[in-house]
């Protein structure tokens, strides 16, 4: 047994440490380098080293997302071994929890000692930056996660509630360690852990442990079955979401019709549900809080714009969130595990490419319309609310710019192209299978931000007077967009001649391409009224996004391809 448990260990050590590195790296040397670049530029870091306390909630974010995605990471492929090991289910279980628990806290320790050398001082634990009573809330955050991880796998209605709710309870209770007095005076640092924090922690770690062994080993022995009232609640919402009634006589369906639904139980009705409903529901909750929280005997014109601000705020955010969010569903949707090839009912189907194509890219539209609809329709409940609560001045103030000249359909029309770019051209690289192709991408992308940033900062530094500076930064400037413009071209031209698109699809999305850039170009001259007034760089910047917004009508069909024909 002993011998079982260190392979794994091993292997997950293995699997881990790239990722461990990176986060580690990413939260050190992301603040490293803005303190380095300010230092050049001469700006003082008096108000940073003074308020140090103001970012401990980011890092704990971003730290609990990066190493919490290692050890999913490092889990996945031990898990399926760990399920075959000769040993009881409680001592896997164990394993995989103090596994998880152990690497965070390394992690956690890691960096917040690379903290302390490089940016705080002595007084660090007991001014700003606390660091026992977080650790030990993500350790409980962990053993909570893997008992409601292995509860649900034999789901029922009161099993949903129960963890959601204890998981709010959890998050309620830490939020207000940092607020001793009440949510009405100042937050402060969580500096000292009490003996009643410490051992209502211990209690809920050892509860969870407890039911995260028995729930795993119910999975493990093939006894986790979900309950009738689930059974029914899930066939009454897949008949919602797809519109067959079980007590229907079946009819014979075409393939593409078959395919079709199968690939949407598959992987689109999970993506619509969590991205859609999940963030739908959280953006109106949210609007909610900020609707109560203003009292209609208070209220005015200005916290009536606010409002609304608010709203428009959070519907993009939490749309962008659910696109990236349904990105990633949709496309782990296509793969097996290990993404070593193509899901079976996707590359064995009896279409040729151009229809299995056109097939998940309709179930893409469906999905993505379905997600952005629920975003709308929780930011319109937000907007009727706000109205029946304060009065029809909500609406006012809503509806005066569109009168005086459109002004609010900017941010929605900002709002579509976001969404679609940000989820078609993630689904699009993650629709290629390869993992190696993702991290390229993902490289690609921040490694180029970072280096421009880099590279612009320290020129502009040391050589802000040279005009080889200056023609230099201008060409660093235009080439991503124009890498893009040409790198949309290529793929439409490669899709063509692989006949995955059709000539006449090809045509109109230059056409339109085009027209934008026209349209774009017209209305740059009504402003300036002549040809020197036009902002090229900004046409530039709109040529590139009107090419990715046309860019996945030709990569989609590319990566399925190449996906499919390995």
């Amino acid at each position: 047994m002993s011998s079982a448990f260190y392979m794994t260990t091993r292997n997950f050590c293995k699997r881990a440490w790239l990722g461990a590195a990176l986060a580690v790296g990413t939260l050190v040397l992301g603040p490293l380098i803005s303190r380095i670049i300010m230092r050049l530029q001469g700006l003082s870091l008096e108000h940073l080293e003074q308020n140090v306390f103001d970012y401990h909630f980011a890092y704990l974010g971003v730290s609990y997302i990066f190493f919490l995605g290692v050890c999913l990471q490092a889990l996945t492929g031990s898990e399926k071994f760990c399920l075959g090991l000769p040993v009881s289910s409680t001592s896997i279980a164990t394993w995989m929890m103090l596994s998880m628990v152990g690497l965070v806290v390394a992690l956690q320790l890691v960096t917040n000692g690379l903290y302390r050398v490089l940016f705080f001082d002595d007084r660090w634990l007991t001014d700003y930056w606390p660091l026992l009573g977080p650790l030990l809330f993500m350790v409980t955050l962990i053993l909570i996660g893997h008992a409601a991880y292995w509860s649900l796998h034999a789901p029922s209605l009161t099993k949903c509630v129960f963890w959601t709710a204890a998981i709010v309870a959890l998050f309620w209770w830490f939020i207000s360690r940092y607020y001793p007095a009440g949510y009405q005076e100042k937050i402060v640092p969580w500096r000292n852990v009490s003996l009643g924090e410490f051992i209502l922690m211990q209690v809920v770690c050892i509860a969870s442990w407890f039911q995260g062994t028995r729930a795993f080993a119910h999975v493990r022995n093939g006894t986790a079955l979900p309950s009738p009232q689930w059974e029914q609640v899930r066939v009454w919402w897949n008949a919602l979401l797809t519109g067959s009634v079980p007590e229907q006589v079946t009819v014979p369906l075409s393939r593409k019709t078959s395919l079709a639904r199968l690939h949407w139980r598959d992987s689109c009705q999970r993506a619509a549900l969590i991205s859609g409903v999940g963030f739908g529901l959280t953006c109106l909750v949210i609007n909610l809080l900020v609707i109560f929280k203003i009292h209609p005997a208070r209220a005015s014109e200005i916290n009536f714009n606010q409002l609304v601000e608010t709203f428009c705020v959070s519907s993009m955010f939490f749309g962008l969130i659910a696109a990236i969010v349904a990105a990633v569903i949709l496309g782990e949707g296509t793969t097996g595990a290990g993404r070593t090839e193509m899901k079976q009912f996707l590359a064995k189907a009896p279409l040729v490419d151009r229809d299995l194509n056109s097939t998940l890219f309709r179930n893409l539209l469906k999905t993505l319309g379905l997600i952005f609809m629920s975003i709308v329709v929780a930011l319109t409940l937000s907007l009727i609310i706000a109205g029946i609560w304060h009065g029809a001045e909500v609406f006012q103030v809503l509806l005066s710019p569109v009168i005086r000249g459109g002004g609010s359909i900017m941010p929605v029309f900002l709002l579509v192209i976001g969404f679609w770019v940000i989820a078609a051209n993630m689904v699009s690289v993650f629709w290629t299978g390869r993992t190696w192709f993702y991290f390229t991408a993902i490289g690609v992308f921040f490694g180029g931000i970072a280096f421009y940033i880099v590279l612009l900062n320290l020129g502009s530094t040391l050589f802000r007077n040279s005009i080889l500076y200056h023609y230099l930064s201008i060409v660093l400037l235009v080439l991503p967009p124009q890498l893009i413009c040409v790198g949309t071209i290529v793929a439409y031209v490669v899709a063509w001649r692989r006949k995955l698109i059709s000539q006449t699809g090809a045509m109109v999305a230059l056409v339109l391409w085009l027209c934008s850039l026209a349209g774009t170009l017209i209305w740059m001259l009504e402003g300036s009224q002549n040809v020197h007034g036009v902002n090229w760089g900004l046409l530039l910047l709109c040529a590139s996004l009107g090419a990715l917004v046309l860019a996945p009508f030709a990569t989609i069909p590319l990566a399925l391809s190449w996906n499919r024909h390995r």
